[in-house]
């Protein structure tokens, strides 16, 4: 049973939520699956950059040593969710979010998803990062983080 209900019908996903949902063994994917199956059942759209794909790509290859062949399939599986778009930054997009991370005193790789949360007309970001609770409070923007607190600390033994 989801304890987090979506309230909208657009949301930007994380790096680390893809990652983690690509990942079975992963302490919290099944929290993470649970959540994106649900989005996806109700045709919620989940919006990532355009390039995310290729930096999960990464990080199940050389940080959690996934094989590279079983690493394709999972980001192939990704690029077959009906309800992804992927979202091009442009020149403006990037320069806004220099300009947002300096107004909120926050750093760029995290606000750039607002950035891109706002281009989108999202209603939020669903991410495991906690930083993002407060981030998103600041510019009105739901925050979700279907993973519980006591699973987030597993995350650092993950390799």
């Amino acid at each position: 049973m989801l304890e987090k209900q979506l309230l909208g019908n657009r949301y930007v996903i994380d790096i680390n939520v893809a990652a983690i949902y690509l990942v079975e063994n992963h302490p919290g994917n099944k929290y993470v699956t649970e959540l994106l199956d649900h989005a996806i059942e109700n045709k919620i759209k989940l919006i990532i950059f355009d390039f995310l794909p290729f930096r999960v790509f990464w990080i199940l290859t050389t940080k959690w040593r996934i094989p590279k062949t079983e690493a394709e399939r999972a980001i192939q599986s990704l690029m077959t969710i009906p309800t992804l778009d992927l979202i091009c930054l442009e020149k403006e997009d990037i320069l806004s979010a220099f300009k947002l991370a300096k107004i909120l005193q926050h750093d760029i790789y995290d606000v750039v998803y607002i950035v891109l949360a706002k281009k989108s007309s999202a209603n939020g970001i669903i991410t495991t990062d906690t930083d993002f609770e407060v981030l998103c409070s600041k510019v009105n923007l739901e925050y979700v983080n279907p993973v519980p607190k006591h699973v987030l600390k597993q995350f650092v033994q993950y390799k």
